[in-house]
């Protein structure tokens, strides 16, 4: 059947849900270490392959886009532009964040997502036509994902839950702080729930539609979701997020990517 690995994961997904709901503290106790340099490192560079999975899936848009004289024509173009420089400005402002511990200047980080941008289309306006046009559906997917899951999603659950983060408790030396997944704090600054570095890690599973009609497009999958479960892990070793965090982050990413592929993919 070929719904049957979606209702598989569906059912794997809401029993680990229940689970979570109860050993969420203790796996993070058990687990967690602020000091790991490896999930520190993840940290630092889990995100990016699934940011730059999205700036390419719009820059690919753009190039595939034919501006006519129209408003309809030109506003789309417009904003689809603004939305990739978008991605190109969040993907710097994470570089920059973690590589130097400070926030640069927001008109420097727009020039560089600007530039980056600009020099994407340059090589791809050298790429003929029909041979761009091959990706289209991957553009697509990758573009509507990581802003569905990774930002308008993430961030829509972020501020009204406010749940602490694991290391957040640590630091004040009170572990009352700790809520189950379930029970919304509101809008209170605390922001674990669900996990941002795990929803983008996800973002590279477009990268599977490139190889969907090669022998490697299951090691493709393994790989994708490999690369996910590795910074999801991290995330709870490293006291940002609790299991559940991830699970919710990792799992509506794979829902939005599988609604995605049934829209703008036609064959498998």
């Amino acid at each position: 059947m070929k719904n049957k690995g979606f209702l598989i994961s569906v059912v794997i997904f809401v029993i680990l849900a229940v689970v979570f709901s109860f050993v969420d503290l203790p796996i993070s106790q058990a687990i967690a270490n602020p000091a790991s340099g490896w999930a520190y490192l993840f940290e630092v560079y889990g995100q990016i392959p699934g940011m730059l999975v999205g700036i390419f899936g719009g820059s690919i848009l753009l190039r595939l886009s034919k501006v006519e004289e129209t408003f309809k024509s030109i506003s789309v173009f417009i904003m689809l532009s603004l939305l990739t420089i978008y991605l190109g400005f969040i993907f710097w402002e994470e570089m920059f964040r973690y590589q130097t511990g400070i926030d640069l200047n927001g008109r420097l980080l727009l020039m560089l997502a600007a530039v980056s941008v600009s020099g994407i289309q340059l090589w791809f306006r050298r790429i003929p036509d029909e041979n761009i046009n091959r990706y289209g559906e991957f553009g697509k997917v990758a573009f509507y994902l990581i802003f569905l899951a990774g930002i308008i999603t993430v961030w829509a659950t972020k501020i009204p839950w406010g749940r602490w983060r694991y290391r957040e408790m640590l630091e004040v030396g009170d572990l009352s702080h700790f809520t189950p997944w379930y029970l919304p704090q509101g809008r209170n600054g605390h922001q674990s729930f669900i996990s941002g570095h795990t929803t983008f890690s996800f973002c590279v599973l477009p990268l599977v539609l490139l190889f969907i009609n090669n022998k490697q497009y299951k090691i493709a999958w393994v790989l994708a979701l490999l690369w996910g479960a590795l910074v999801a892990l991290s995330r709870v070793v490293i006291g940002a997020h609790f299991p559940s965090d991830v699970l919710f982050g990792g799992g509506q990413t794979l829902l939005w990517f599988w609604l995605l592929k049934n829209r703008f993919v036609n064959a498998e």
